[in-house]
């Protein structure tokens, strides 16, 4: 009997996770307060059926970026962004955060120097877009 709730209870986890994985998915709005104003942004992310996290950062000036390297377990989620053309070259960031409920808390860290001497490291949070 003991064994019976063991594989019950690993299936129900296996059917559940892939299903809070999927509140990520969706339009978040976020914007950081940079030397030059604010600067506002929207995350696009889709779920797969495995769990894998893709999407895009989108904003009016730099328009569509690709997230690279999406992972999302639980609430959990991870990415890269890669933006090419800045004058000192390629700018990697990479992003980790939590989703709960219409909120994703949002921590970011630059691979290298900042582009204009700002922090390495900064943390925000984007709503869900309805």
């Amino acid at each position: 009997m003991r064994i019976r709730s063991s594989i019950f209870g690993a299936v129900a986890a296996l059917l559940v996770a892939p299903a809070l994985a999927q509140d990520a998915a969706g339009k978040w709005n976020a914007s950081v307060d940079t030397p030059n104003g604010p600067f506002a942004f929207v995350f696009e992310f889709a779920v797969d059926a495995a769990g894998k996290l893709t999407g895009a950062m989108v904003n009016e000036f730099i328009g569509s970026i690709p997230i690279k390297d999406g992972a999302i377990k639980g609430n959990d989620l991870s990415f890269k962004l890669t933006i090419e053309g800045a004058p000192d070259g390629a700018i990697t960031i990479n992003y980790t955060g939590t989703v709960k409920g219409d909120e994703l808390l949002m921590k970011s860290t630059f691979e290298g120097t900042p582009p204009g001497g700002g922090p390495a490291e900064s943390s925000f949070t984007a709503t869900r877009q309805k």
